[in-house]
């Protein structure tokens, strides 16, 4: 099968400014026998060295396609006057005659189009069986974050989502609902959301492939004396909110000793500062590492991921990865949507802050009931998050 591939992201096997390792991933876990062509505006801006790697390492051939000049003025000059449009400025791009010309002339089996906003050069390339991972439904997570409180407490916050939510609804309910396109999205919520939007599309939940899997695979057995609690994450809007909380329940807990004796946090990422050292100060063991060379080979030094996340759609790729490499992960319902795991079998879902703390003073004393639970969520993610089987799935819609 010949697959012709547009994207606005140039796939990397990490997130390199965006979204980038999904599309990676399924291309790389694809069957042999599938030749893909891929023209990309490479937004995410990698650099020659490192797109002629990817061609290289996916078996594929690439083709840069030039972003329209009126998108970068727009972008540089007239920004705040994107309040004006119908639609998100990324959705007014389209394909040239001659780069029309030149795809179709190549008589492909089908074509998978990555990046929501790209729903005009879908509708250019009609006529061809069509795959569109938007991943996210965008329309959803503005309305979230304006049935947030904490999230329209910021004014610039506020007005970015209440004109930007009806400017994905518009482009969504113009969504292609022919019988030869499928949409593909990572999040269960947002396929529900985007068929109320948009009533006939065909949209399908998949469930995000895991990414890297250290190897040899971590042993699963907690750290002694203490235990290595990991939060993992830049602090910013999607954690600042039940992190706070969080906290504070930790500073102002009745029985400090216990969770002071039993374990050492360490907080990976940026913006983390101010509480790293409040805990500091406060007698617990603290570390703050703002970046790591080897993401995986450092989340394996620990036992414990919390990931109080408070607002987002999809899947939580940092989530995933600790689950995977047999990290116990403690976390919000926004932090395991989407997610093939169970609370108590193989994850701990907490709704507010005290139940942490209530968990974090009961794991030391039951440490092999909560490593079992940690090997579950390991097995469940290898299973049901498998690269190969997901990207076998998606590529079987474009012989549909």
């Amino acid at each position: 099968m010949k697959v012709t591939m547009i994207s606005v992201m140039m796939p990397a096997a990490e997130n390199i400014r965006g979204t980038s390792a999904l599309p990676y991933h399924l291309l790389a876990c694809r069957d042999k026998s599938i030749e893909v062509i891929l023209y990309s505006y490479n937004l995410n801006r990698l650099s020659k060295e490192q797109i002629d790697s990817v061609a290289k390492e996916l078996n594929i051939k690439i083709c840069l396609l030039p972003v329209p000049w009126w998108y970068i003025f727009f972008l540089r000059f007239l920004s705040p006057f994107r309040i004006l449009l119908n639609y998100p400025i990324g959705n007014y791009i389209s394909l040239s005659s001659s780069q029309l010309d030149t795809i179709i002339n190549d008589n492909p089996d089908a074509i998978w189009i990555y990046g929501e906003e790209l729903s005009r050069v879908s509708r250019q390339l009609k006529d061809f069986r069509r795959v569109h991972t938007l991943p996210d439904c965008e329309s959803l997570y503005y309305y979230r974050m304006l049935g947030k409180r904490f999230a329209i407490r910021n004014r610039i916050r506020f007005w970015r989502s209440a004109f930007m939510y009806p400017k994905y609804l518009n482009m969504e309910k113009q969504f292609d609902t022919s019988s030869n396109i499928h949409y593909h999205l990572v999040g269960e919520a947002d396929v529900d959301f985007l068929k109320e939007i948009c009533p006939g599309i065909q949209a399908h939940f998949l469930r995000h492939p895991h990414y890297q899997v250290a190897n040899p695979a971590k042993v699963i057995s907690f750290s002694s004396p203490k235990i290595k609690v990991l939060f993992a994450g830049q602090y910013n809007l999607y954690m600042q909110q039940d992190a706070d909380m969080l906290i504070d329940c930790l500073m102002k807990s009745k029985d400090l000793s216990e969770l002071k004796e039993h374990y050492v946090y360490t907080f990976l990422g940026k913006g983390w500062d101010n509480h790293v050292e409040r805990l500091n100060n406060a007698g617990y063991e603290t570390h703050h590492i703002k970046f790591a060379p080897d993401y995986i080979e450092e989340i394996c030094k620990h036992d414990i991921q919390i990931t109080p996340i408070c607002i987002g759609t999809g899947t939580k790729g940092k989530v995933l990865d600790a689950i995977a490499n047999g990290l116990l992960v403690i976390g919000t319902w926004y932090a395991l949507e989407n997610i093939a795991v169970k609370h108590l079998e193989s994850c701990i879902e907490y709704g507010e802050a005290k139940e942490c703390i209530k968990f974090l003073k009961d794991i030391p004393a039951r440490r092999n009931y909560y490593e079992s639970i940690a090997l579950n969520g390991r097995k469940s993610i290898l299973e049901r998050h498998n690269q190969k089987l997901i990207s076998e799935c998606l590529f079987r819609f474009m012989k549909e």
